[in-house]
């Protein structure tokens, strides 16, 4: 399954590459409450999840560019409950907590067009926020902003343990990465976002500067 894009109607079937440092990919998706209706397409205003994905559930994510996967695949969806899914995690820091790395199945359509798709999931994998340091291995590198638009990228908000850090060009195109800070100070850049006008890819892994 892949889309168009609503601005240049083109089909968006992109594969990017790891950046240096990461491990793995994830599509930043929307999930649906558990226990309601999956809505129409069309419907923009409807329950974000505020419930974590347990292994083994069945769930309804609404799927747009650039997701391209099929029915049987596997696949890593960032969940954030609904308040940050809807604003950002810059009005919501607290719920950097409560946030997650989901590793899914495809299980079947519910409902598509050429924009967007509601899918079904099963849950394979919960890797809360905090626990991706311990997930993923240490790579080093010699800095946590080479590459992309890293060296543009401001300081967003320090919350607790955590740092996240924003760039745009306009809204054109832009990027987000969050930083962990361990119990001994050092600094785990777990994962960065480069979008544009197809939206982008997530990259996750363990980035520490040597």
């Amino acid at each position: 399954m892949v889309f168009k894009c609503r601005c240049c109607n083109s089909i968006v079937d992109e594969k990017p590459s790891l950046a240096d440092g990461f491990s793995e990919l994830a599509y930043d998706m929307e999930w649906l409450e558990v226990g309601q209706p999956v809505p129409p397409l069309e419907e923009h205003v409807w329950l974000r999840s505020d419930k974590i994905p347990e292994v083994g559930e069945r769930r309804f994510i609404k799927v747009r560019p650039p997701f391209s996967q099929n029915i049987g695949d596997s696949f890593n969806v960032l969940y954030s409950p609904a308040l940050s899914s809807n604003n950002g995690w810059e009005e919501y820091p607290e719920e950097l907590s409560s946030s997650a790395v989901v590793g899914c199945v495809y299980e079947k359509t519910v409902g598509a067009d050429e924009f967007c798709a509601w899918i079904e999931v099963t849950v394979e994998n919960v890797i809360p926020f905090p626990e991706l340091y311990k997930h993923y291995p240490c790579r080093k590198v010699s800095s946590l902003f080479e590459g992309g638009f890293g060296e543009y990228a401001k300081l967003s908000f320090r919350w607790q343990n955590w740092e996240f850090y924003t760039f745009s060009a306009q809204g054109d195109c832009g990027e987000w990465r969050l930083i962990f800070i361990d119990s001994e100070g050092k600094r785990h850049l777990l994962m960065f976002y480069e979008w544009g006008w197809h939206d982008g890819f997530v990259q996750l892994g363990n980035a520490v500067q040597e």
